[in-house]
């Protein structure tokens, strides 16, 4: 799967305050010296237990002897995964003011997001490709990871980017649908799958993959192609991602001469011709 960044988590901890994070879940906090104490939530705490540290950015219970940082915080809070809790830190209007549950009650797993989804539930199969496009494209607009691999190949022009929506797959897109184990997660799974954007184990097809859109001769996105991006891949595992269904004769194009129109002081022709053999030649390494 697609790595956080090693800054992007470092970033979290030091910028998002676990005594705010606390305070927001509702429970009351009392000044002790330089620390903060109140009940912890986890178990049934009648001593204000939980005790948080401003200066070190860290939470810890001498009751039930959990602790940590943000993440730690949220991933314990919310019944989430790593990935999930560092997405919705990301995200903070996902973390508003949320009610407590009884005290003591072991936190369940999560069924109902809180990420706003990136996909409409009821559009078409069509239109739900170009959500998914939108969403990749807005993936790796904040990828360190994925401009690091297009500047690494000489694909990191911002108008290039820009209009062929290159995209970056980086598994998250699951952690902002409805639960699957809600009808219309279920549901809304099924439909990425028959448009190839997911497998059938329930995993996102291009993970780890930069994306390009294939368009068909209307203009319109009619599959996607997708290029791993990192050397550490299992034997096994191909560098080009096509969709499951793919026709190996193809079905669209990358649209390349309307980008090459839009390149000042360069010919339609010789643009386009000048990016196919880049995008081609970079792409597959």
């Amino acid at each position: 799967m697609a790595r956080i960044p090693d800054t992007e988590i470092q970033r979290l901890k030091e910028e998002v305050a676990v005594q705010r994070l606390v305070e927001s879940a509702g429970i009351e906090l009392k000044k002790t010296g330089k620390d903060w104490a109140g009940r912890c939530p986890f178990h049934d705490d009648a001593t204000a237990s939980l005790i948080v540290t401003p200066a070190k950015n860290l939470w810890h219970c001498f009751g039930c002897q959990c602790g940590g940082g943000p993440i730690d915080w949220v991933m314990k809070r919310k019944g989430v995964s790593f990935r999930h809790a560092v997405e919705l830190l990301k995200d903070d209007s996902a973390l508003a003011a949320e009610s407590l549950g009884p005290a003591g009650e072991p936190v369940k797993r999560a069924t109902v997001r809180v990420l706003a989804p990136p996909v409409t539930l009821d559009a078409d199969d069509r239109a739900l490709l170009v959500q998914v496009v939108d969403y990749y494209h807005q993936t790796l607009m904040q990828s360190p990871e994925a401009l690091a691999y297009l500047q690494s190949r000489g694909l990191n022009h911002p108008e290039l980017v820009e209009h062929f929506k290159l995209g970056f797959a980086n598994r998250t897109l699951g952690l902002r649908l409805p639960d699957k184990l809600r009808k219309a997660g279920a549901d809304i799974r099924t439909r990425l799958e028959r448009i190839g954007v997911y497998r059938a184990s329930g995993h996102e097809h291009f993970n780890g993959s930069v994306v390009v859109p294939v368009l068909d001769d209307a203009g319109g996105v009619c599959e996607l192609y997708g290029r791993k991006i990192t050397a550490r891949l299992r034997a096994d595992t191909p560098l080009h991602m096509y969709p499951p269904a793919h026709d190996a004769r193809g079905r669209g194009v990358f649209n390349l001469a309307a980008l090459a129109a839009r390149i000042a002081g360069k010919s339609a022709r010789t643009t386009a011709n000048a990016y196919r053999a880049r995008i081609s030649s970079q792409t597959g390494r």
